[in-house]
């Protein structure tokens, strides 16, 4: 989430036109009231963030309605009985079940009066329910009711775990310069490191890890727990190599949230062809099965220049090639 304490923080936001998202949501000052229907619409904006991936809710920002980018900061809030203290007594009221981890920054507007920033994280114990006796979501940068699907889905999520891989090179970098012999067609071995880990307070004893890597790659060994288990090779996608590993509790420590453990990592060994090295792209895929649970991921390697670097699949910002590498 973006860092703001300041009335230059939200200024800033201004300057650089920073437009609403699914995880930002601007709001002048006079929204933030005691008055009328003003603090039901506290709870299902604050509820909407956290049923959807969490965000921060800023009042004292103007927007512009038909662009959706903040226009001007304004003079903050008026009544001095809206305070951190009474936004929490709201919350806490009104709002079912009662959230967890909801913070609130004041920002001084220099002149007696405050902006407010709430940091909302996305719910593991909710849907959140408003006031009103309905379940809000973020669609389309507007606070709208939920489906009876997506409820049940955030529902789960207080039940089964959540799931994703990390990986790095070694040394946990997400860059790498690999060696290469003069006259050799591809590098030395180059080490993908794959850890699972778990977002959700709810532990996974039994794990199914699947790391795919492009069949033209060679592999110059296989390091343990990942072990061959075939290819895939389905058109369009690309034909790719298959690695897994079975996590399964006990003997191994379950996944729990927020923690890390070697037992929860492998690694695969590539090597990577010379021209490839000069400017190309290389597709990985990461496939998690767990009861009740699965996810697919796609990463991506840039190399350039000889340079290796680790694009995680929330910051891929191009559809994936379908035949494997490409150049620019």
């Amino acid at each position: 989430m973006i860092d703001l304490r300041t009335k230059a923080d939200l200024q800033r936001l201004v300057e650089e036109g920073l437009e609403e998202s699914l995880t930002l949501d601007y709001k002048a000052s006079p929204s933030l009231s005691r008055d009328g229907k003003a603090p039901d619409e506290l709870c299902k904006d604050v509820t909407a963030l956290a049923n959807s991936a969490g965000g921060q809710l800023v009042y004292g920002v103007e927007e512009d309605k038909f662009t959706k980018k903040p226009t001007r900061v304004d003079d903050g809030v008026a009544d001095p009985k809206v305070t951190r203290e009474w936004i929490e007594q709201i919350l806490n009221s009104r709002v079912q079940p009662r959230m967890n981890g909801v913070t609130t920054s004041r920002i001084d507007m220099g002149n007696g009066q405050f902006g407010y920033v709430i940091y909302i994280p996305q719910t593991q114990t909710g849907p959140h329910q408003a006031p009103d006796g309905k379940y809000y979501k973020r669609f389309d940068l507007q606070s709208v009711p939920m489906h009876d699907y997506e409820i049940r889905d955030i529902m789960r999520r207080s039940t089964t775990p959540d799931l994703f891989t990390e990986l790095w090179f070694d040394g946990r970098e997400k860059t790498h310069m690999p060696s290469i012999t003069q006259g050799a067609q591809h590098s030395e071995a180059v080490m993908l490191h794959c850890v699972v880990l778990n977002r959700s307070n709810t532990p996974a004893y039994h794990v199914v890890v699947d790391f795919f890597v492009d069949f033209d790659l060679p592999i110059p060994f296989q390091v343990g727990p990942f072990r061959s288990i075939g290819e895939r090779d389905k058109a369009p996608r690309a034909k790719m190599r298959i690695f897994r590993r079975v996590i399964n509790s006990p003997p191994d420590l379950p996944i729990f949230k927020d923690g890390e453990v070697e037992q929860h990592s492998g690694v695969v060994a590539v090597q990577i062809p010379f021209e490839v090295l000069q400017g190309g792209n290389i597709y990985l895929e990461t496939s998690i099965q767990a009861p009740g649970f699965s996810a697919t991921e796609e990463w991506l390697i840039a190399a350039r220049n000889g340079q290796l670097k680790l694009v995680p699949p929330k910051e891929r910002r191009t559809p994936r090639h379908p035949y494997g590498w490409s150049g620019d």
